[in-house]
């Protein structure tokens, strides 16, 4: 590539370094906030946290976790932006990136969210699974992208096996 990015490459790293940032905060709400109230919607968001923290139990609600798993595609998609920003990259390279990591979005946040699903089923005895539907919304993400980025890959085979 060369070092000066046309408008579409400066633009494409900023939106989808954005959207994967964006993606990483919402999972993350919906792991530490969203999901423990939907679970005991009689409880604050406090209670809930006394309750665990009362427990005789080295159960944690996973914010380590959490925090590593989550941040991976948004410190990749950031580099991945700069890259396209200053032309190191094509605007097409960068957009598959970025729709690549919104795709793994869902695994990241199966991984980042056992550990509080974990904690809330066995001081609650409820099941571990999702109690808010919010997490639809970022599967849905996920899987979207995931179809984009089977488009944009065949896209881009037919226009490289027609030069």
């Amino acid at each position: 590539m060369t070092s000066s990015a046309s408008l579409p490459a400066r633009l494409v790293g900023p939106v989808g370094a954005a959207a994967v940032l964006a993606y990483a905060a919402f999972a993350a709400l919906q792991i530490q906030v969203l999901n423990p109230l939907a679970t005991m919607p009689d409880l604050t968001l406090e209670e809930i946290h006394d309750v665990i923290d009362g427990r005789d139990s080295e159960d944690t609600m996973g914010w380590g976790l959490m925090t590593v798993t989550l941040l991976i595609g948004p410190v990749t998609a950031v580099i991945v932006a700069i890259l396209g920003v200053r032309g190191r990259v094509s605007a097409g390279t960068v957009a598959m990136i970025m729709l690549g990591l919104l795709s793994l979005g869902s695994l990241a946040y199966l991984v980042a969210s056992f550990p509080a699903g974990m904690t809330l089923a066995d001081t609650f005895m409820v099941g571990g699974a999702d109690h808010a539907p919010w997490a639809t919304i970022l599967h849905s993400v996920s899987a979207v992208s995931l179809f984009a980025l089977a488009g944009a890959v065949i896209a881009r085979a037919v226009r490289t096996s027609m030069r």
